[in-house]
């Protein structure tokens, strides 16, 4: 089992940007107001990860999100990810599961996913709900996490792993599919996938249907015609707008049940 590593909160910062709504078109910058940023560190100086954290206006409480990002690390595009997610009410902390690095290229992000050791990344998770649970605002709330094509897998596993979660929304990552290790999930779960992902064929989606309803498990899994990997990612040619917009409105959805509700 994973320890919590402990926590420490580093400077923060001000980010102006303009945000997406649910839909996932640009906002109206003068109806929407842009989200507060702030980089936190977990765990002590000099071991741990850093992350970024987007923080939705207001001093209320509010439900917590770990978002976990793509094989490229912790870029531009999912620092978006986690202010359209706080914009909609919620404290979303990507972990930074690289310490720093970014690829640019295909190549870079395969070698960058290969090196990485998934129990530590786990390890950095639960840092990340520590952190969350250490907070005034999201201490006595509910938290969930999201995860995209590397992350998505990840969120699965560390799911599995018995963690306090509400809930769990993977995208396009490669699932657990086996009756008897589904059969420990005891979160909520959301699946997105595309048809025409060479990497999940659609037969590796069916297993994880019907390892989930043999393991008894009643979950949410969605298969998008006409889209292939990473149809979520904006600014990628893999990108596919009608696709995306229903995916992030039924992510929306669950997440407002099973984290609000």
């Amino acid at each position: 089992m994973h320890r919590l590593v402990p926590v420490l909160l580093c400077a923060a910062w001000l980010a102006c940007w303009v945000p997406a709504d649910a839909a996932g078109k640009p906002a109206d910058p003068a109806r929407t107001a842009a989200s507060d940023t702030a980089r936190v560190h977990l765990g002590p100086a000099g071991a741990g990860a850093d992350a970024f954290v987007a923080l939705p206006a207001g001093q209320g409480p509010a439900p917590g999100l770990i978002v976990i990002h793509e094989w490229w690390g912790l870029n531009a595009q999912i620092r978006e990810v986690a202010r359209r997610l706080a914009l909609q009410g919620y404290v979303a902390i990507v972990p930074d599961l690289y310490h720093g690095k970014v690829a640019g290229d295909p190549e870079q992000a395969h070698v960058l996913a290969r090196g990485l050791d998934q129990d530590e990344a786990l390890g950095v998770l639960d840092g990340a709900l520590g952190w969350l649970r250490t907070q005034p605002r999201t201490a006595k709330t509910r938290v969930g996490v999201v995860g995209f094509c590397m992350g998505g897998a990840l969120a699965e596993r560390w799911a599995l792993h018995g963690r306090d979660l509400a809930a769990v929304v993977m995208f396009y990552g490669s699932p657990e599919t086996d009756p008897s290790k589904l059969a420990g999930l005891k979160t909520p779960l959301q699946g997105h996938f595309a048809t025409d992902d060479d990497g999940i064929p659609a037969k590796k989606v069916e297993d994880l249907r019907a390892g989930l309803a043999k393991a008894g498990k009643v979950c949410e899994i969605y298969s998008y015609p006409g889209a292939g990997h990473a149809f979520l990612h904006e600014g990628r040619d893999s990108y596919r707008p009608d696709q995306a917009r229903q995916a992030w409105a039924r992510m929306l959805a669950f997440l407002q049940k099973h984290l609000k509700g």
